[in-house]
């Protein structure tokens, strides 16, 4: 009896270190070894809950938000509870919003943020915050997604999501008229990205700081900004991503009054929203496209 509850205490304990393995795989965007990982876990342990949450978040850090979901939907057959709950609750949600399922990725957002105030896990707690901010701005209420974006930096543990909230906040600057605000948190987003080697979220918010310059009629910066943020995008996989570097090329284009560019990019990036499953911004692209025909 001792020597099975010996083995079960290892086995457990070297599911834990997988699963950390896992996570740290994400933590260095290798989304490749992290996808190797926990399907290897999951050969051991169709019911380890971390594993497919893991599995969910390499998916999605590629942008197949589709499969993402499915390994989501399994982790959620599995009992969880605690800050793996939190986690879980935190992937729907931003997994829901990118498929255009606004309404069921509020549900399973707020519910993980309330549990993560519940139990006081701060690293949740950040995570929701971002999340919920994002969630805000589409329903229009900017001072609340401003203020959860504020409270998630605040507290957030992960240079890299703080980071995105620098980003993200630059974007509802830009989007109200205030580059020099916009420029700022961007730099700031970036800074954090070139310190911490955080290459994917670079990868991204180089790009939003070269739409910003094409906004501004900086176009050669602009350029030059857009195709460094390409290349780190990429080099990480990230599908959705490389639909908005083409789609951030097609403004340019339009901007520079080259129709036949931009219809190119246009395609280019409706590609890649279609495989991504990302269904609100193929909606807003096709609208642009239609829009084109001015020029």
């Amino acid at each position: 009896m001792k020597r099975f509850l010996a083995s079960g205490f290892i086995f457990l304990a070297c599911a834990v270190q997988a699963d950390q393995a896992c996570d740290e795989a994400l933590a260095r965007f290798d989304y490749t070894s992290a996808t190797h990982l926990a399907d290897a876990l999951l050969k051991k342990s169709p019911n380890d809950a971390a594993a497919w949450i893991c599995l969910a978040r390499a998916r999605y850090e590629r942008g197949d938000f589709r499969t993402a979901l499915d390994a989501l939907d399994e982790a959620a057959k599995q009992p969880v509870g605690g800050p793996l709950a939190v986690k879980l609750g935190n992937w729907f949600g931003v997994t829901l919003r990118r498929l255009g399922r606004n309404e069921e990725a509020w549900r399973y957002q707020q519910a993980a943020l309330s549990l993560a105030k519940q139990i006081n896990d701060q690293g949740g707690l950040a995570t929701a915050l971002h999340n919920t901010a994002g969630m805000r701005y589409d329903r229009g209420d900017i001072p609340g997604a401003l203020h959860d974006y504020q409270a998630s930096i605040l507290i957030n543990p992960d240079l890299s999501e703080r980071s995105a909230s620098y980003n993200n906040v630059g974007l509802i600057h830009q989007w109200r008229g205030d580059t020099a605000l916009a420029k700022q948190a961007l730099e700031a987003a970036i800074a954090l990205n070139r310190q911490g080697n955080h290459f994917h979220h670079l990868g991204k918010h180089l790009m939003n700081l070269g739409n910003l310059e094409r906004q501004l009629g900086r176009y050669d910066e602009a350029r030059r900004l857009l195709d460094e943020g390409k290349i780190w995008v990429e080099k990480a996989g990230d599908v959705f991503w490389l639909g908005i570097a083409a789609h951030y090329q097609a403004w340019l284009a339009r901007d520079l009054r080259q129709p036949d560019v931009a219809r190119k990019y246009f395609e280019e990036a409706k590609r890649y929203y279609e495989q991504a499953g990302a269904a609100d911004d193929l909606r807003r692209l096709q609208q642009q496209m239609a829009q084109l025909k001015e020029y």
